[in-house]
Protein backbone atom coordinates (compact mmCIF):
# COMPACT_ATOMS: atom_id res chain seq x y z
CA UNK A 1 0.00 0.00 0.00
CA UNK A 2 1.66 3.13 -1.15
CA UNK A 3 0.84 6.00 1.64
CA UNK A 4 1.59 8.30 -1.06
CA UNK A 5 -1.06 7.49 -3.52
CA UNK A 6 -3.70 7.64 -0.97
CA UNK A 7 -2.38 10.82 0.48
CA UNK A 8 -3.17 12.31 -3.14
CA UNK A 9 -6.07 11.07 -3.18
CA UNK A 10 -7.54 12.59 -0.37
CA UNK A 11 -5.59 15.66 -1.61
CA UNK A 12 -7.77 15.41 -4.95
CA UNK A 13 -10.96 14.47 -3.63
CA UNK A 14 -11.06 17.48 -1.02
CA UNK A 15 -10.39 20.37 -3.47
CA UNK A 16 -12.78 18.74 -6.19
CA UNK A 17 -15.35 19.20 -3.34
CA UNK A 18 -15.01 23.01 -2.80
CA UNK A 19 -16.23 23.31 -6.37
CA UNK A 20 -19.16 20.67 -5.96
CA UNK A 21 -22.30 22.75 -4.38
CA UNK A 22 -24.26 20.41 -3.77
CA UNK A 23 -22.25 18.17 -2.29
CA UNK A 24 -21.27 21.07 0.02
CA UNK A 25 -25.14 21.52 0.62
CA UNK A 26 -25.79 18.30 1.66
CA UNK A 27 -22.77 17.83 3.99
CA UNK A 28 -22.64 21.09 5.62
CA UNK A 29 -25.88 23.54 4.77
CA UNK A 30 -28.45 21.06 5.16
CA UNK A 31 -27.24 19.60 9.05
CA UNK A 32 -27.01 23.00 10.20
CA UNK A 33 -30.50 24.02 8.80
CA UNK A 34 -31.90 21.12 10.41
CA UNK A 35 -30.52 21.65 13.73
CA UNK A 36 -31.84 25.59 13.56
CA UNK A 37 -34.99 24.06 12.42
CA UNK A 38 -35.62 21.67 14.70
CA UNK A 39 -33.58 23.75 17.66
CA UNK A 40 -35.72 26.73 17.14
CA UNK A 41 -39.17 25.16 17.02
CA UNK A 42 -38.72 22.28 20.29
CA UNK A 43 -35.57 23.53 21.35
CA UNK A 44 -37.08 26.22 24.03
CA UNK A 45 -38.73 24.87 27.22
CA UNK A 46 -42.35 23.97 27.32
CA UNK A 47 -44.68 26.52 29.04
CA UNK A 48 -47.76 25.56 30.71
CA UNK A 49 -50.74 25.68 28.77
CA UNK A 50 -54.12 28.06 28.91
CA UNK A 51 -57.27 25.87 28.65
CA UNK A 52 -60.65 28.07 27.44
CA UNK A 53 -63.10 26.90 29.32
CA UNK A 54 -66.89 28.03 28.96
CA UNK A 55 -68.92 27.65 32.18
CA UNK A 56 -72.32 27.93 32.75
CA UNK A 57 -73.95 28.25 36.49
CA UNK A 58 -76.94 30.20 38.07
CA UNK A 59 -76.47 32.82 40.60
CA UNK A 60 -77.73 31.73 44.69
CA UNK A 61 -77.20 32.68 47.85
CA UNK A 62 -75.64 30.05 49.30
CA UNK A 63 -72.48 30.90 51.12
CA UNK A 64 -70.09 28.88 48.84
CA UNK A 65 -71.41 29.01 45.06
CA UNK A 66 -70.76 27.76 41.71
CA UNK A 67 -69.45 31.96 41.13
CA UNK A 68 -66.53 31.33 44.27
CA UNK A 69 -65.12 28.43 42.16
CA UNK A 70 -65.39 30.09 38.98
CA UNK A 71 -63.70 32.93 40.27
CA UNK A 72 -60.97 30.35 41.75
CA UNK A 73 -60.97 28.90 38.19
CA UNK A 74 -59.75 32.92 37.25
CA UNK A 75 -57.16 32.75 39.65
CA UNK A 76 -55.48 29.61 39.32
CA UNK A 77 -51.50 30.35 38.01
CA UNK A 78 -48.86 27.80 37.74
CA UNK A 79 -45.35 29.18 36.80
CA UNK A 80 -47.32 32.81 36.64
CA UNK A 81 -49.64 31.66 33.82
CA UNK A 82 -53.55 31.34 34.27
CA UNK A 83 -54.21 27.76 33.81
CA UNK A 84 -57.85 28.82 32.65
CA UNK A 85 -59.22 31.42 30.21
CA UNK A 86 -63.12 31.60 31.57
CA UNK A 87 -65.75 32.43 29.14
CA UNK A 88 -69.26 32.26 30.46
CA UNK A 89 -72.34 31.37 29.11
CA UNK A 90 -75.66 31.94 29.49
CA UNK A 91 -77.19 28.50 28.70
CA UNK A 92 -75.56 25.04 28.25
CA UNK A 93 -76.53 24.89 24.62
CA UNK A 94 -74.66 27.89 23.53
CA UNK A 95 -71.30 26.64 25.09
CA UNK A 96 -71.43 23.48 23.81
CA UNK A 97 -72.06 24.85 20.46
CA UNK A 98 -68.96 27.00 21.28
CA UNK A 99 -67.12 23.72 21.95
CA UNK A 100 -68.58 22.04 18.57
CA UNK A 101 -66.99 25.17 16.71
CA UNK A 102 -63.05 24.66 18.77
CA UNK A 103 -63.87 28.30 20.15
CA UNK A 104 -63.39 26.80 23.59
CA UNK A 105 -61.15 23.46 25.11
CA UNK A 106 -63.78 22.28 27.54
CA UNK A 107 -67.21 23.06 28.90
CA UNK A 108 -68.40 23.10 33.03
CA UNK A 109 -71.76 23.02 33.79
CA UNK A 110 -72.63 23.71 37.55
CA UNK A 111 -76.45 23.04 37.60
CA UNK A 112 -78.89 24.57 39.54
CA UNK A 113 -78.80 24.28 43.63
CA UNK A 114 -75.39 23.51 43.01
CA UNK A 115 -74.26 25.22 46.05
CA UNK A 116 -77.19 24.57 48.28
CA UNK A 117 -76.14 20.87 48.16
CA UNK A 118 -72.70 21.76 48.11
CA UNK A 119 -73.13 23.94 51.80
CA UNK A 120 -76.10 21.92 53.24
CA UNK A 121 -73.58 18.17 53.09
CA UNK A 122 -75.48 16.86 50.17
CA UNK A 123 -73.88 15.95 46.72
CA UNK A 124 -73.06 18.65 44.28
CA UNK A 125 -72.30 17.35 41.02
CA UNK A 126 -70.63 19.18 38.06
CA UNK A 127 -70.98 18.24 34.37
CA UNK A 128 -67.79 18.39 32.23
CA UNK A 129 -67.65 18.51 28.31
CA UNK A 130 -64.62 17.64 26.52
CA UNK A 131 -64.24 17.42 22.28
CA UNK A 132 -62.29 14.14 21.93
CA UNK A 133 -61.99 14.68 18.23
CA UNK A 134 -57.99 15.44 18.96
CA UNK A 135 -57.20 12.21 21.62
CA UNK A 136 -53.56 14.00 22.36
CA UNK A 137 -55.53 17.62 23.19
CA UNK A 138 -58.62 16.05 25.32
CA UNK A 139 -55.97 14.26 27.19
CA UNK A 140 -54.13 17.68 27.93
CA UNK A 141 -57.51 19.59 28.33
CA UNK A 142 -59.35 16.86 30.41
CA UNK A 143 -56.19 16.35 32.78
CA UNK A 144 -55.92 20.35 33.53
CA UNK A 145 -59.40 20.37 34.40
CA UNK A 146 -60.08 17.25 36.17
CA UNK A 147 -56.94 17.94 37.83
CA UNK A 148 -58.63 21.17 38.95
CA UNK A 149 -61.49 19.64 40.86
CA UNK A 150 -59.72 16.66 42.21
CA UNK A 151 -58.03 19.56 44.54
CA UNK A 152 -60.72 21.05 45.23
CA UNK A 153 -62.90 18.08 46.17
CA UNK A 154 -60.03 17.41 48.29
CA UNK A 155 -59.69 20.78 50.00
CA UNK A 156 -63.76 20.85 50.79
CA UNK A 157 -63.48 17.02 52.21
CA UNK A 158 -61.00 18.43 54.68
CA UNK A 159 -62.64 21.70 55.59
CA UNK A 160 -65.62 19.21 55.60
CA UNK A 161 -64.07 16.94 58.14
CA UNK A 162 -62.38 20.00 60.65
CA UNK A 163 -66.00 21.02 60.69
CA UNK A 164 -67.68 18.05 61.96
CA UNK A 165 -64.44 17.96 64.32
CA UNK A 166 -65.29 20.95 65.96
CA UNK A 167 -69.33 19.45 66.39
CA UNK A 168 -67.62 16.74 67.78
CA UNK A 169 -65.83 17.99 70.38
CA UNK A 170 -68.77 20.46 71.49
CA UNK A 171 -71.37 17.76 71.72
CA UNK A 172 -69.78 14.46 71.87
CA UNK A 173 -69.93 13.78 75.62
CA UNK A 174 -66.89 13.50 77.60
CA UNK A 175 -67.36 10.21 78.94
CA UNK A 176 -67.72 8.21 75.97
CA UNK A 177 -64.27 9.28 74.79
CA UNK A 178 -63.26 8.55 78.09
CA UNK A 179 -64.96 4.80 77.57
CA UNK A 180 -63.55 4.20 74.63
CA UNK A 181 -60.18 5.55 75.29
CA UNK A 182 -60.12 7.69 72.77
CA UNK A 183 -58.42 11.16 72.03
CA UNK A 184 -59.79 13.92 69.60
CA UNK A 185 -56.50 13.65 67.41
CA UNK A 186 -57.12 9.73 67.37
CA UNK A 187 -60.89 10.50 66.10
CA UNK A 188 -59.35 12.67 63.63
CA UNK A 189 -57.13 10.27 62.16
CA UNK A 190 -59.95 8.00 61.37
CA UNK A 191 -61.63 10.12 59.87
CA UNK A 192 -59.64 11.23 57.56
CA UNK A 193 -58.66 7.43 56.34
CA UNK A 194 -62.30 6.58 55.88
CA UNK A 195 -62.61 9.43 53.51
CA UNK A 196 -59.33 9.58 51.46
CA UNK A 197 -57.66 5.77 52.37
CA UNK A 198 -54.93 5.97 50.12
CA UNK A 199 -52.87 9.23 50.07
CA UNK A 200 -50.91 9.35 46.76
CA UNK A 201 -47.81 12.01 46.63
CA UNK A 202 -45.31 12.48 43.95
CA UNK A 203 -42.35 12.68 44.57
CA UNK A 204 -39.80 14.39 42.50
CA UNK A 205 -36.63 12.73 41.32
CA UNK A 206 -33.78 15.09 39.54
CA UNK A 207 -32.88 12.54 36.68
CA UNK A 208 -30.76 13.19 33.97
CA UNK A 209 -32.82 14.05 30.70
CA UNK A 210 -31.99 14.80 27.53
CA UNK A 211 -32.89 18.44 26.36
CA UNK A 212 -34.20 19.20 23.04
CA UNK A 213 -31.05 20.29 21.66
CA UNK A 214 -28.49 17.69 22.88
CA UNK A 215 -31.18 14.97 21.49
CA UNK A 216 -31.03 16.95 17.96
CA UNK A 217 -27.52 17.31 17.98
CA UNK A 218 -27.08 13.47 17.51
CA UNK A 219 -30.07 13.46 15.11
CA UNK A 220 -27.67 15.31 12.50
CA UNK A 221 -24.88 12.64 13.03
CA UNK A 222 -27.22 9.90 12.50
CA UNK A 223 -28.73 11.91 9.28
CA UNK A 224 -24.73 12.74 8.31
CA UNK A 225 -24.49 8.55 8.19
CA UNK A 226 -27.88 7.77 6.71
CA UNK A 227 -27.32 10.29 4.02
CA UNK A 228 -24.17 12.10 3.10
CA UNK A 229 -21.72 9.27 3.98
CA UNK A 230 -23.63 6.54 1.97
CA UNK A 231 -23.70 8.85 -1.00
CA UNK A 232 -20.52 10.18 -0.70
CA UNK A 233 -18.65 6.92 -0.81
CA UNK A 234 -20.69 4.77 -2.81
CA UNK A 235 -21.81 7.89 -5.86
CA UNK A 236 -17.73 9.12 -5.36
CA UNK A 237 -15.99 5.46 -6.23
CA UNK A 238 -18.66 5.30 -9.22
CA UNK A 239 -17.79 8.75 -10.11
CA UNK A 240 -14.51 7.78 -10.58
CA UNK A 241 -15.04 4.78 -12.51
CA UNK A 242 -17.11 6.20 -14.87
CA UNK A 243 -14.22 9.14 -15.36
CA UNK A 244 -11.66 6.57 -16.14
CA UNK A 245 -9.63 7.24 -12.76
CA UNK A 246 -9.68 3.98 -11.34
CA UNK A 247 -9.12 1.98 -14.63
CA UNK A 248 -6.22 4.66 -14.71
CA UNK A 249 -4.56 3.31 -11.15
CA UNK A 250 -5.22 0.04 -11.88
CA UNK A 251 -2.73 0.32 -14.48
CA UNK A 252 -0.17 2.20 -12.66
CA UNK A 253 2.36 0.75 -9.96
CA UNK A 254 -0.51 1.59 -7.58
CA UNK A 255 -3.43 -0.47 -6.73
CA UNK A 256 -7.02 -0.39 -6.27
CA UNK A 257 -6.67 -0.83 -2.87
CA UNK A 258 -4.56 2.49 -2.09
CA UNK A 259 -7.68 4.10 -4.79
CA UNK A 260 -10.46 2.47 -1.88
CA UNK A 261 -8.36 3.60 1.06
CA UNK A 262 -7.73 7.20 -0.23
CA UNK A 263 -11.33 7.34 -0.92
CA UNK A 264 -12.86 6.00 2.30
CA UNK A 265 -10.07 8.16 4.33
CA UNK A 266 -11.42 11.44 2.18
CA UNK A 267 -15.03 10.78 2.80
CA UNK A 268 -14.45 9.90 6.39
CA UNK A 269 -12.46 13.38 6.73
CA UNK A 270 -15.37 15.35 5.19
CA UNK A 271 -18.01 13.81 7.66
CA UNK A 272 -16.04 14.20 10.73
CA UNK A 273 -14.95 17.92 9.64
CA UNK A 274 -18.72 18.33 9.04
CA UNK A 275 -20.15 16.91 12.59
CA UNK A 276 -17.53 18.97 14.25
CA UNK A 277 -18.66 22.01 12.82
CA UNK A 278 -22.53 20.70 13.80
CA UNK A 279 -21.24 20.88 17.46
CA UNK A 280 -19.85 24.11 17.12
CA UNK A 281 -22.15 25.65 15.63
CA UNK A 282 -24.98 23.78 17.99
CA UNK A 283 -22.73 25.71 20.90
CA UNK A 284 -22.76 29.06 19.04
CA UNK A 285 -26.38 29.27 18.46
CA UNK A 286 -28.06 27.26 21.18
CA UNK A 287 -25.61 27.38 24.04
CA UNK A 288 -25.29 24.11 24.79
CA UNK A 289 -23.74 20.92 22.77
CA UNK A 290 -21.96 17.32 23.40
CA UNK A 291 -18.24 17.25 23.35
CA UNK A 292 -17.95 13.08 22.19
CA UNK A 293 -15.74 11.04 24.85
CA UNK A 294 -13.26 9.00 23.34
CA UNK A 295 -15.06 5.86 23.32
CA UNK A 296 -18.13 8.49 21.86
CA UNK A 297 -15.76 9.04 19.12
CA UNK A 298 -15.12 5.18 18.60
CA UNK A 299 -18.58 4.54 18.40
CA UNK A 300 -18.87 7.74 15.59
CA UNK A 301 -15.60 5.70 14.24
CA UNK A 302 -17.57 2.76 13.59
CA UNK A 303 -20.83 3.92 12.52
CA UNK A 304 -18.97 6.10 9.90
CA UNK A 305 -17.54 2.68 8.53
CA UNK A 306 -20.43 0.87 8.01
CA UNK A 307 -22.34 3.70 6.91
CA UNK A 308 -19.13 4.06 4.11
CA UNK A 309 -18.97 0.30 3.61
CA UNK A 310 -23.13 -0.07 3.05
CA UNK A 311 -22.78 2.82 0.79
CA UNK A 312 -20.38 1.57 -1.15
CA UNK A 313 -21.70 -2.38 -1.42
CA UNK A 314 -24.59 -0.61 -2.54
CA UNK A 315 -22.80 1.08 -5.36
CA UNK A 316 -21.15 -1.62 -6.48
CA UNK A 317 -23.83 -4.34 -6.62
CA UNK A 318 -26.18 -1.65 -8.62
CA UNK A 319 -23.00 -0.01 -10.82
CA UNK A 320 -24.77 3.18 -11.55
CA UNK A 321 -24.88 6.48 -9.57
CA UNK A 322 -28.71 6.94 -10.09
CA UNK A 323 -29.30 3.97 -8.90
CA UNK A 324 -26.98 4.07 -5.84
CA UNK A 325 -28.82 7.57 -5.15
CA UNK A 326 -32.36 5.87 -5.21
CA UNK A 327 -31.42 2.70 -3.31
CA UNK A 328 -29.93 5.13 -0.52
CA UNK A 329 -33.31 7.00 -0.16
CA UNK A 330 -35.32 4.12 -0.32
CA UNK A 331 -32.95 2.84 2.81
CA UNK A 332 -32.70 6.37 4.42
CA UNK A 333 -35.82 7.83 4.46
CA UNK A 334 -37.74 5.33 6.51
CA UNK A 335 -34.61 4.61 8.54
CA UNK A 336 -34.54 8.12 9.16
CA UNK A 337 -37.96 7.60 11.33
CA UNK A 338 -37.87 4.10 12.44
CA UNK A 339 -34.26 3.76 13.45
CA UNK A 340 -34.30 6.49 16.36
CA UNK A 341 -32.57 8.97 14.46
CA UNK A 342 -35.03 12.03 14.46
CA UNK A 343 -37.75 10.15 16.74
CA UNK A 344 -36.83 9.26 20.56
CA UNK A 345 -37.63 5.22 20.50
CA UNK A 346 -40.38 5.75 22.86
CA UNK A 347 -42.40 7.92 20.49
CA UNK A 348 -41.91 4.71 18.42
CA UNK A 349 -44.29 2.23 17.62
CA UNK A 350 -43.73 -1.51 19.24
CA UNK A 351 -43.25 -2.98 15.91
CA UNK A 352 -40.87 -0.43 14.73
CA UNK A 353 -38.33 -0.54 18.20
CA UNK A 354 -36.47 -3.45 17.15
CA UNK A 355 -35.11 -1.34 14.27
CA UNK A 356 -33.89 1.32 16.44
CA UNK A 357 -32.05 -1.57 18.56
CA UNK A 358 -30.53 -3.76 16.11
CA UNK A 359 -30.21 -1.89 12.59
CA UNK A 360 -26.39 -0.67 13.31
CA UNK A 361 -26.51 3.33 12.74
CA UNK A 362 -29.55 3.17 15.34
CA UNK A 363 -28.15 1.16 17.80
CA UNK A 364 -25.04 3.52 17.59
CA UNK A 365 -26.70 6.54 18.14
CA UNK A 366 -28.81 5.43 20.95
CA UNK A 367 -25.64 4.01 22.51
CA UNK A 368 -24.04 7.00 21.96
CA UNK A 369 -26.91 8.77 23.26
CA UNK A 370 -26.76 6.28 26.29
CA UNK A 371 -23.58 7.41 26.71
CA UNK A 372 -22.78 11.35 25.89
CA UNK A 373 -25.93 12.94 27.29
CA UNK A 374 -27.22 10.00 30.03
CA UNK A 375 -23.56 9.27 31.06
CA UNK A 376 -24.20 5.80 31.17
CA UNK A 377 -21.01 3.59 32.62
CA UNK A 378 -19.19 2.18 29.06
CA UNK A 379 -19.36 -1.10 30.66
CA UNK A 380 -23.34 -1.10 29.84
CA UNK A 381 -22.60 -0.51 26.07
CA UNK A 382 -19.63 -2.53 25.62
CA UNK A 383 -21.61 -5.70 24.31
CA UNK A 384 -22.82 -3.59 21.85
CA UNK A 385 -20.28 -1.84 20.57
CA UNK A 386 -19.36 -5.82 20.23
CA UNK A 387 -21.82 -6.55 17.85
CA UNK A 388 -21.76 -3.33 15.87
CA UNK A 389 -18.05 -3.56 15.40
CA UNK A 390 -19.53 -7.52 13.95
CA UNK A 391 -21.92 -5.90 12.10
CA UNK A 392 -19.83 -2.92 10.63
CA UNK A 393 -17.00 -6.06 9.66
CA UNK A 394 -19.47 -8.08 7.89
CA UNK A 395 -20.66 -5.26 5.74
CA UNK A 396 -17.19 -4.10 5.06
CA UNK A 397 -16.39 -7.52 3.88
CA UNK A 398 -19.38 -7.54 1.65
CA UNK A 399 -18.26 -3.86 0.07
CA UNK A 400 -14.93 -5.43 -0.56
CA UNK A 401 -15.50 -8.55 -2.76
CA UNK A 402 -18.11 -6.35 -4.62
CA UNK A 403 -15.48 -3.74 -5.44
CA UNK A 404 -12.84 -6.47 -5.94
CA UNK A 405 -15.45 -7.51 -8.43
CA UNK A 406 -15.74 -4.49 -10.07
CA UNK A 407 -12.41 -3.97 -10.32
CA UNK A 408 -11.45 -7.24 -11.64
CA UNK A 409 -14.23 -6.44 -14.70
CA UNK A 410 -12.07 -2.99 -15.31
CA UNK A 411 -8.99 -5.39 -15.89
CA UNK A 412 -10.92 -7.56 -18.06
Amino acid sequence: MKFRVIKGIILKDLKELRGEKMALFWIFIFPLMWITLFGTMWGGESPPITVDVGVVYTNESAPFTAYDIVEIMRNVTLEETNLFNVLEFKDESSALEALKNGKIDAVVVFPKGFGTNLTSGKQARVYLYFDKSDPQDYQIVSGVVKGFFGEMEKEMRRRNLEMQLEYMESYLPKWVIAEYNLTTEMIREYMLAGAEPIVVEEKEVEGKTATPIQFYVTSFIGIQFLFATMLTIGAGTLEEIEKGTLRRIVASPATAWDFLMGKMLSTFLVIMISIIVGLAYAKFVFGETIVPSALGWLIIFIASLFSMSLGLAIAMGTRSIRSTTAVVNFISMPLLFLAGIVVPESALPKWARPIANYFPLGRALKDFRLLEIYHRPASEIAPDILWLGLATLATLIIAVVLYNWAVKRLEV
